[in-house]
């Protein structure tokens, strides 16, 4: 991409942000299995303090022919990996590094191919979309729209569920938690050991007892069942979650709490 593409830029912290790490990237020459079936591309953004930030961004891209209908690319395969730092300010969120991601994709794909990102965000999604009115972060979605006028046809979006086991979600994760710390890996392996994220509220006792039980049965109930009948994803989270919750530091976020609940209803345990 070259600096610009030719609107009007504004300087954003966000967009300073992508632009510092896409500018002059020759994505082609990074995955040379690229052909008319296109690009898929995993972003994910996090902020330390929401609002306040600091915050970071990632986006994962690969050939589209070396995925499968799932959305899973094949082992081997070449990735670019692309995030970057967004600093403390009044105006930095969650919200817009979510965003930031998906802005560096459309910066870096290019626009004569079929693109599609998958995101944890639904907030972005369905603004991007057209499902959600717009009602903040109006700068970043102009450069959205502005970006979109060189595609020959829009991207398709796809959710994934966040903090789910995903492999390709959760590398997205980790990487926008390393550009919040602006690649100190230090201080984020600090941040992750501490749950700092998870944990700025206190579990009720009661809450976290219940908690535990739900993924205690729901593990139980799991691993007395062919693995055919539930998904790897909600294996895998239920696994996590039993460990997790456990330990009494743990504080889930609201939507693995959410859907440990969702899961526990579908499986009726």
């Amino acid at each position: 991409m070259s600096k610009g593409q030719g609107f009007d830029v504004q300087e954003s912290l966000e967009w300073r942000s992508v632009l510092n790490a896409v500018v002059d990237v020759s994505i082609r020459a990074s995955l040379p299995t690229l052909d008319q079936a296109g690009i898929l591309a995993y972003t994910d953004g996090a902020c330390i303090k929401n609002p306040g930030g600091p915050a970071g961004w990632c986006a994962l891209l690969w050939a589209a022919a070396d995925s499968n209908s799932d959305g899973l690319v094949r082992d081997g395969a070449s990735c670019f990996e692309c995030y970057g730092h967004i600093p403390k300010a009044q105006t930095t969120t969650n919200n817009r590094a979510e965003i930031s991601a998906v802005l560096a994709v459309l910066s870096l794909a290019p626009p004569t191919l079929p693109l599609k990102i998958y995101s944890d965000s639904e907030y972005t999604i369905k603004v991007a979309q057209g499902v959600y009115q717009m009602k903040a972060n109006g700068d970043l979605w102009e450069q959205y729209r502005q970006l979109l006028k060189y595609r020959t046809t829009p991207p398709v979006f796809e959710w994934v569920r966040g903090h789910a086991g995903h492999l390709h979600n959760e590398r997205a994760d980790e990487l926008s938690g390393l550009g919040a710390f602006n690649n100190d890996r230090a201080r984020y392996e600090q941040w992750q050991a501490s749950q700092a994220a998870e944990a700025r509220n206190s579990l009720p006792p009661a809450e976290r007892a219940t908690l535990r039980a739900q993924a205690q049965k729901l593990k139980t109930y799991f691993d007395s069942l062919d693995p055919a009948r539930t998904s790897e994803q909600e294996r895998k989270f239920v696994n996590d979650m039993t460990k997790r919750l456990a330990k009494n530091n743990f504080v889930p976020t609201e939507k693995q709490t959410r859907w440990l609940k969702v899961l526990v209803g579908k499986y009726k345990v």
